[in-house]
């Protein structure tokens, strides 16, 4: 889907041991498609980085983040970068564009994180045909498109995140850098939450992303590491703190592993506040 979209390739794989990726790259016959096999699982944001450095000593104008569970639709890139060009128009400085992404488990279209006026906390919004690129507080990875003028001033990827909040933080220290994000509705793209959905009751029934205890303990982890940082406002942290609550508890009491997840989500907070980064090491 995205060979055609793009000057070329390339795929980072933290797959433990030997690479699964090569024989279907050879199967696919794509010309523009590069394998960097890391031979262990260092984390999304390592293996970001590990890309980015690839795409940068390439002299990439501008790199896109993809996960291997993200579909993008046909003419996704060229619709990001129309909408960088809109977003840019009056001398902003533009760190990154996402699409509009639907959830592929649960079908939900998910708006962006957003300042909405008369709101104190984060708000979301939704672009529309009449405002299709709108100023978003975050972006996730999958299908952000990122000026290297950008990634040179901000930055690399926080890598001691190893997953979960990565791309929050790096779209949070662009913003204190003085760039801006943006999403739009001239690009799609199909995207896998989590592992699942849960049917989770909050003031009546909905449908939540179902995450493994491993993933809360990032979950929690990370977004307390996060709240050490000054540049980081403290609506953020206390509306992200609600949420991130949310999937405690809705991990614990809807989702599979119950109390494991309570247990992980408890080693989350005490990692965090003792500042231990990385992989999670079983204690």
């Amino acid at each position: 889907s995205l060979s055609p979209q793009v000057a070329s390739i390339i795929i980072v794989d933290n797959t433990p041991g030997d690479s699964p990726v090569s024989g279907l790259i050879e199967r696919s016959g794509l010309a523009n498609v590069d394998l960097h096999a890391l031979g262990d699982n260092l984390g999304i944001a390592m293996g970001l980085n590990e890309g980015l450095r690839q795409a940068v000593s390439r002299g990439a104008t501008h790199v896109l983040l993809s996960d291997q569970d993200s579909l993008p639709s046909e003419g996704m890139v060229s619709g990001l970068l129309q909408a960088m060009e809109l977003a840019g128009a009056e001398g902003i400085r533009v760190a990154a564009v996402g699409p509009t992404f639907i959830d592929r488990n649960t079908g939900i279209t998910f708006p962006f994180q957003a300042k909405v006026p008369g709101k104190f906390f984060y708000g979301h919004v939704m672009p529309t045909e009449e405002r299709p690129v709108v100023e978003a507080l975050t972006l996730i990875t999958s299908g952000k498109l990122v000026p290297v003028e950008a990634l040179s001033d901000v930055g690399w990827m926080r890598d001691d995140l190893f997953i979960d909040k990565v791309d929050i933080e790096w779209c949070l220290r662009a913003r204190a850098r003085g760039w801006h994000v943006f999403g739009t509705c001239l690009a799609y793209m199909n995207h896998t939450m989590g592992d699942g959905d849960l049917d989770v009751w909050y003031f009546g029934w909905r449908k939540e992303t179902d995450y493994s205890p491993l993933r809360v303990y990032y979950q929690v982890r990370n977004y307390i590491a996060l709240c050490r940082e000054s540049w980081i406002d403290l609506r953020w942290k206390i509306r992200n703190g609600w949420y991130t609550f949310g999937v405690v508890y809705s991990q614990v009491f809807f989702g599979r592993y119950g109390l494991k997840a309570l247990r992980m989500a408890v080693r989350g907070v005490w990692d965090g506040l003792r500042n231990r980064m990385g992989r999670y090491e079983p204690a």
